[in-house]
Order: structure tokens, then sequence, then C-alpha cells
């Protein structure tokens, strides 16, 4: 704010107005007002706040519903993938699975400390090899980002359990597995 200087001389309109008494009536008015700028701005800025906040509220409403419904499709067909895999060991038919992995993938595991891994037709072939079986599993994690994807499953097939781990991705409207990596369970 500009200071103005006091003048020293009394000007009287002719109906009897006190030019100095007026601005000393407006400077009293002024420093409450002025002092109360904060509380206005603080009672301003909540309300503003809160109508902001309301608002992306609402649109994160939006959001999360379609993401939820997005992540729902994109799960479905994670799911499909995976049930292919384990109906390929229930039923001891390696072909059943081969939608649900890409051509290239691979399966891996550690064998007494050392890294093993083999094309995915190994896992056809063992399929294929053993009688068909009780199995079933259960999903522990599923991570997904756009067109790919991380899924934990702990599974059982016969007697055996164990921790598959899978990463994969989108391939068209199809969800490919590209690598299978598993723990035996004790």
């Amino acid at each position: 704010m500009t200071n103005i200087p006091e003048q020293q001389n009394v000007v009287s309109s002719s109906a009897g107005f006190n030019t100095n008494v007026f601005r000393q009536g407006i400077g009293k008015i002024s420093k409450k007002i002025f002092s109360s700028v904060p509380t206005v701005v603080l009672i301003s800025t909540l309300i503003i706040g809160g109508v902001l906040v309301s608002c992306q509220d609402k649109n994160n409403q939006n959001n999360k519903t379609e993401v939820m419904q997005n992540n729902q499709e994109e799960k479905e067909g994670i799911l499909k993938a995976i049930d292919l895999y384990v109906e390929a060991g229930r039923k001891g038919d390696g072909n059943i699975a081969k939608p649900a992995f890409a051509s290239t993938a691979t399966m891996s595991w550690s064998e007494n400390g050392a890294l093993k891994s083999v094309p995915i037709q190994a896992l056809f072939d063992g399929f294929s090899a053993a009688k068909p079986m009780e199995a079933n599993y259960k999903l522990t994690t599923l991570d997904v980002e756009g067109d790919v994807a991380i899924a934990r499953i702990e599974s059982q097939f016969g007697p055996d359990k164990y921790a598959d781990m899978f990463t994969l991705v989108k391939d068209g409207s199809n969800w490919k597995i590209i690598s299978k990596i598993y723990q035996v369970k004790k």
C-alpha cells in the first residue's frame, strides 16, 4: 500500500463535511479489512481448494471406475491364458496350453542353485507325457501396466505344489505368456 501524507489543513464543505475525519474513518476501516486479509485469503483458499478437491475426487472416481473396468477385462484375458496352462496339466495334453504361450516363450527354474531354462515346448511335452491329474491354482499377484503384466500363482498338479510366475504381453486382443518361472514348494 502507498502511504498518503496527512494534510494539516482542514477542508470543509458547505454541508460541514470534514475530510480529516473522513480520512481517519477510512484509515480505521482499511486497517480492519487489511488486517483480516490473511483470514479472508485463508477462507477463500479453503473454499476454492474444497471445490477443486471435490472436482478432482469426482474425476478420480470416474477414472477409478474406468481403470477398474479395464483392469477387470485385462485380468480376465490374463486368467484365460493361465487357465489354459492349468487345463493342459489337468488333462495331460500340452496342446491345450499352446495358445496361452508365445512361440518364443521360455520356462526357467533353479536346480541345486543353478539356473535352468528351456524353450516352452519342454512344458508342452511334459504335460503330454503325463497322465491326467487333479490341477488347480490360486492367483496371488497380478500387476498390469498397459500391454504387459506379471502374474504369480500358487498351483498344484497332482500332489506337487508350485509357485509359478509369469510375464505376459498383450498380442492383439490376447494375452501371451512369454516366460514361466517356477519353484517347487515343499
